[in-house]
């Protein structure tokens, strides 16, 4: 797909801060504790939403609504992938009656959502504690800043000479840890409410972090939508306006295949899963609720959806056998033992 198709940020969920944290020196913190990488790079991906953070849509919104973290399945052989697909449709099928119904599956993914949101809390309270050694329940972008570098194996006494005043002594640093860095400021700023001191309370670490449990994340998405899609300003969006291409021209075939698909797939989106009202119009209200994870009908539409896709004899409910003819909406088995990567880079 040719260009970026928008900017979008998502969120939901605003949290409590926690007081009291024990006083550790920060040097021992950093030091003798280095928070590894993949603890403090902010996800460029963000599951159990509908979107990409590039405007595409989340092509395994599915799985994740289903099944949770399914990377694991991912990387399995397919014959324990098949079996843990096997154990949780057990798990759904409460009844026991061999069939996962309506209810079943809108209460599952209910769980597997609200099991995602919890782990990112435990995960987020932990660093946040880590980063905030003095207990005030603040992180300041230095801290931050240092731990990341640290992460990256710089050398503790040159980070601590640059961060005194950014530019003490030089810090030789690759090009891409810099630019990492720098998108990071961006994301930082963005979540940093009043005073503006670069430094974020737990709530705002937590939208830095995890943008899909902040609700100021999340309205500062849909502004990024209108103000990417809405040519005419009106403060919603048509359905032509949302399925629109970049300008460009088309270099082949293969390429407008491609976007073909594209406006396709955005058409039944916005028909089916945005246009709540069905009068052709998107608003603001309409695009929250769609990239709220959180919101009741967004479980209950998704469970609808995966009904009508696997329930081949429409009976109302989905059978084992039926679930495995389809399996490919939940697993791709061709995918063995490989890590995939979740992160797009933006």
């Amino acid at each position: 797909m040719k260009g970026k198709r928008l900017c979008i940020v998502i969120t939901i969920f605003l949290v409590h801060i926690v007081n009291g944290r024990p006083k550790i020196p920060l040097n021992e913190v950093d030091v003798e504790k280095p928070l590894s990488l993949d603890k403090l790079e902010p996800p460029d991906h963000l599951e159990a939403v509908r979107f990409e953070q590039d405007g595409m849509l989340n092509k395994d919104f599915h799985k994740e609504a289903f099944i949770g973290n399914h990377e694991e399945i991912d990387d399995d052989p397919v014959d324990i992938a098949d079996s843990k697909l096997k154990d949780i449709f057990n798990k759904v099928d409460t009844d026991s009656d061999r069939h996962m119904n309506l209810i079943e599956i809108e209460s599952w993914i209910q769980d597997k959502i609200r099991q995602h949101f919890d782990e990112a809390l435990e995960e987020n309270a932990h660093i946040f504690t880590h980063m905030d050694p003095d207990g005030d329940g603040l992180v300041d972008w230095k801290d931050y800043y240092k731990h990341f570098l640290l992460a990256k194996k710089y050398d503790v006494d040159k980070i601590d000479s640059f961060l005194k005043d950014y530019g003490d002594q030089a810090l030789e640093m690759k090009e891409t840890d810099r630019d990492q860095l720098v998108r990071y400021k961006f994301k930082w700023t963005d979540v940093e409410q009043m005073p503006m001191d670069n430094k974020l309370n737990k709530e705002e670490f937590l939208a830095f972090r995890h943008p899909e449990q902040s609700r100021l994340a999340m309205k500062k998405m849909i502004e990024s939508i209108l103000n990417s899609l809405d040519t005419d300003n009106d403060g919603k969006l048509t359905l032509a306006e949302f399925v629109a291409l970049p300008p460009g021209d088309v270099e082949d075939q293969e390429q407008k295949k491609l976007d073909d698909r594209y406006q396709d797939e955005r058409k039944k989106e916005f028909v089916h899963s945005i246009d709540s009202d069905k009068n052709g119009v998107a608003t603001q209200k309409e695009l929250e609720d769609y990239v709220d994870p959180r919101n009741p009908q967004q479980s209950k539409a998704e469970a609808e959806n995966l009904l009508q896709m696997l329930d081949d004899n429409k009976d109302g409910k989905v059978s084992m056998d039926e679930m495995f003819k389809h399996k490919d909406i939940f697993v791709d088995s061709k995918c063995v033992n490989v890590k995939r990567s979740l992160h797009d880079e933006f």
